[in-house]
């Protein structure tokens, strides 16, 4: 699997993802302290696809974005919340 990009649109963010067969993503996204603000999982199928995170839910500020797939960390992405 692999993470292409992070695009914030306004409340909604999109993960553009290329998997190789179906997996379930575990999306973790955490606050600058550290804490969880948002655990999210989705199946995803094998190929390209777009993921649609609502983040509407999180104030504004600084997270990190961790995917996991299983218990395999993937990426992480720093994002800013505005």
């Amino acid at each position: 699997m692999y993470i292409q990009s992070l695009q914030p649109v306004n409340n909604t963010t999109y993960l553009d993802i290329v998997a190789d067969k179906i997996e379930k993503i575990t999306i973790k996204v955490l606050g600058a302290e550290g804490w969880v603000a948002k655990k999210l999982t989705a199946e995803l199928e094998a190929g390209r696809q777009q993921l649609d995170l609502n983040l509407s839910d999180l104030a504004s500020g600084i997270y990190i974005m961790n995917a996991f797939i299983g218990d395999v960390f993937v990426k992480s992405i720093r994002f800013v919340k505005q």
